[in-house]
C-alpha cells in the first residue's frame, strides 16, 4: 500500500506543467506631436525586462513619408530603452506604426513578442509654422537664398594616424639599415686521414708500448686512455665527448647506439680514468691492463654502428 501511495505522489508531482506568469510592459512616447517637414523627432520605447529574458528590437521597416535617421539602445533603471530619430516628408496627420519587440529566453530561443502602440503626429509645412514667410511671399515661390559657404572640417584624427604610421615606417627603415650583418659560416665535416677506429687502435697500441717501457706512471697512462676513448666517440658518433663529463655521457645514454653492455663498459673505463686522474686513486698495472684491453674490445665492437663500409 505504501508503495502505491509513493508512485501516486511521484506522478502527481511530475504532471505539474504550469508556467510562471511573466509581466512585460512597453512604454512609447514622442518628444512632440507637431513637427515640420525634414525636422527630426524622437520616438522613444522603454521596455521593462523580465527576469531571465533578453529584449530584442526587430527590424522596423517604415514606408514613405517616414524615414529613420538613427537608432540608439541603452539600459536604464526602468528597463531597455530604444531611441529612434524619425523624419517626415509630407504634411498632414501621419500614423507611426508600432514596432515589434521580441522576448527571448536566456539561451536566445524565441519565447513571445509584443507590439508597441501606434502614435499619430501632425506634420505641417514651414509656412504654417512661420506665417510671416507666407505673408512676405504672397503665396508665390520664395526667392532663392544666396549660397552659404561650407567649411569642411579638417580630419585631424586621420591626419594624426597617418603621421604616426609614417613615423613608425621611418623608424623601421632606420633600424633595418642599422642592423648588424652577421656572416654565417657553416662548419665543414671533419676530414680524417684514417677512420676513427684505425686512429684509436693505433694510439691504444702505442699506449701499450709506453706501459711496457715504464716511461709513464699509471695516472698519465689513464689520462691518455681517457682522451683516446673520448676522441674515438666524438669522431665516430659526432658526440662532443671531449667536452662532456662522465656523468653527462651517462645521462645522454640514448644518444649512443651501443648495446647496454657496451655502454656500461664505456662508462666503467671513463670512471676508472677519472678516479686515477682526480681522486688520487693509486691504480695498479693489472687494473690498467684490464681497462686497456676493454678499450680495444670496445672500439672493435662498436665500429659497425657508424662504419657503413664495414658491412
Amino acid at each position: 500500500m505504501i508503495k502505491i501511495i509513493f508512485i501516486f505522489l511521484f506522478f502527481f508531482s511530475a504532471c505539474e506543467t504550469a508556467k510562471k506568469s511573466i509581466n512585460a510592459e512597453i512604454l512609447v512616447e514622442l518628444d512632440t506631436s507637431f513637427t515640420t517637414i525634414g525636422v527630426p523627432i524622437k520616438y522613444i520605447i522603454t521596455v521593462n525586462q523580465p527576469s531571465q529574458k533578453i529584449i530584442q528590437f526587430s527590424d522596423w521597416n517604415l514606408e514613405d513619408p517616414l524615414e529613420i535617421r538613427s537608432f540608439s539602445f541603452e539600459d536604464t533603471q526602468l528597463g531597455k530603452r530604444g531611441e529612434y530619430e524619425l523624419v517626415f516628408w509630407d504634411t498632414g496627420k501621419v500614423s507611426i506604426p508600432g514596432i515589434k519587440i521580441n522576448f527571448l529566453n536566456i539561451d536566445s530561443t524565441f519565447d513571445f513578442s509584443l507590439n508597441a502602440d501606434s502614435l499619430n503626429v501632425y506634420v505641417i509645412s514651414i509656412n504654417e509654422k512661420e506665417p510671416t514667410l507666407q505673408i512676405s511671399s504672397n503665396g508665390d515661390i520664395m526667392p532663392i537664398k544666396d549660397p552659404v559657404p561650407v567649411k569642411f572640417p579638417l580630419p585631424w584624427k586621420n591626419i594624426i594616424l597617418l603621421l604616426l604610421l609614417l613615423l613608425i615606417f621611418l623608424c623601421i627603415t632606420f633600424i633595418w639599415k642599422k642592423r648588424l650583418k652577421v656572416n654565417i659560416s657553416f662548419e665543414e665535416k671533419q676530414k680524417f686521414r684514417d677512420k676513427p677506429n684505425v686512429v684509436a687502435l693505433a694510439r691504444l697500441e702505442q699506449l701499450n708500448k709506453l706501459r711496457l717501457s715504464n716511461k709513464n706512471n699509471i695516472k698519465e697512462l689513464y689520462v691518455e686512455l681517457s682522451h683516446i676513448v673520448r676522441e674515438y666517440i666524438e669522431n665516430s658518433l659526432f658526440v662532443r665527448a671531449l667536452e662532456m663529463t662522465t656523468e653527462e655521457i651517462k645521462f645522454f645514454n640514448k644518444s649512443f647506439p651501443y648495446k647496454e653492455t657496451e655502454f656500461m663498459s664505456l662508462i666503467k673505463i671513463l670512471s676508472n680514468s677519472d678516479m686515477a686522474k682526480y681522486a688520487k686513486y693509486n691504480a695498479t698495472n693489472k687494473e690498467f691492463n684490464f681497462d686497456l684491453k676493454k678499450s680495444i674490445d670496445l672500439v672493435n665492437q662498436t665500429t659497425p654502428y657508424w662504419n657503413i663500409e664495414f658491412f
